[in-house]
């Protein structure tokens, strides 16, 4: 069963017993789950299988609610995913921004040009030794082979 599927069968059965309210804030609880395992590496099939049939799922929240006198909303699932996802995004984000393509190769020609740029001027300030000593060698094999 893709996300899709599975939200979409959630939310049929939470609106057949819960006000429009509740079922947003259940809806969004799992739409964050879904969102942090699939940052995990897990794949929307699995992730729906863990969390089961959404029709029992949907029969289980409700009669949490009922027992709990609140019929409708379960204020501790919002409240309690709410600070762990936040802190979940904001920490797994530091670490998954990746460069566009062309800004690498704008940061590839700009290495590419400072190297060249201090090759060059390794040469042009050790030309004025240079050209007298490879011509001194010049000379002295011209002489050498007289």
């Amino acid at each position: 069963m893709t996300r899709t599927e599975f939200m979409g069968e959630l939310q049929r059965s939470l609106s057949a017993s819960m006000g429009s309210g509740a079922v947003s804030g259940h809806m969004r609880y799992y739409q964050d789950y879904f969102d942090t395992q699939l940052g995990m590496g897990k794949r929307e099939e699995e992730i729906a299988e863990e969390l089961g049939n959404p029709r029992l799922l949907a029969k289980t929240i409700t009669e949490a609610a009922k027992r709990e006198g609140r019929g409708e909303r379960i204020a501790e699932y919002d409240e309690v995913y709410e600070d762990t996802a936040a802190r979940e995004r904001q920490s797994s984000n530091l670490w998954k921004y990746r460069l566009p393509g062309w800004l690498w190769l704008i940061l590839v020609f700009v290495a590419v040009v400072v190297i060249v740029g201090v090759v060059n001027s390794v040469i042009v300030a050790m030309l004025p030794i240079l050209f007298p000593v490879l011509c001194l060698i010049l000379l002295l094999r011209l002489f050498r082979r007289k």
